[in-house]
């Protein structure tokens, strides 16, 4: 049976869990600023070049030397935001769950978390690094559809088997006190 003060715990983490996948959805726009940033600096990482983002406009601004060779829009597909929220508001329920723990629920949220997004930024990193190479023409093409799509799934396929990993991971079990 669980107490009272560790019910309205559980409660009160699902809540913010529901909250938190709310407010993502609700500024996705500036997620998707802060995504614009982390995959610029990626992509002066991989490649040595300048990657200016603009992350109001959502805007990527990729240089071969000293002029433009490329910019780029991050739109909403480009974004693990939305991602992001369902993870968070489905795993709301599981804080209730008085089989699985809450602090490895909330565990298993934030690597998840955090596994997509570094595949995104990983993914938009090579896309950049592509462009760099091989140009728009064909660079842009290759990267986002095939190296792109490739990551994704990889990294959403691991970011699922983590998740599950870590709310099934090995269990201390508890026998009941005799007296």
């Amino acid at each position: 049976m669980v107490s009272g003060p560790a019910r309205l715990a559980r409660w009160t983490a699902a809540a913010g869990l529901v909250g938190s996948g709310i407010a993502l959805v609700w500024l996705a726009l500036t997620w998707r600023g802060i995504e614009a940033i982390l995959a610029a600096h990626a992509i002066h990482l991989v490649t040595g070049q300048t990657t200016i983002a603009v992350p109001g406009r959502h805007l990527l601004i990729l240089y071969k030397s000293t002029s433009v060779q490329s910019t780029f829009i991050l739109t909403s597909e480009c974004s693990v935001a939305y991602l992001l929220a369902a993870l968070l508001i489905g795993s709301a329920p599981l804080m209730l769950m008085r089989q699985l723990s809450p602090w490895r629920t909330a565990i298993a949220v934030a690597v998840t978390a955090t596994i997509l997004t570094l595949v995104n930024v990983v993914r938009l990193a090579a896309i950049g690094a592509t462009v760099s190479t091989w140009g728009t023409d064909p660079g842009f093409a290759i990267a986002h559809t095939y190296l792109g799509s490739v990551l994704t799934i990889v990294g959403a396929c691991g970011a699922g088997i983590t998740y599950a990993a870590i709310l099934a991971g090995r269990r201390t079990l508890r026998r009941p006190v005799t007296g």
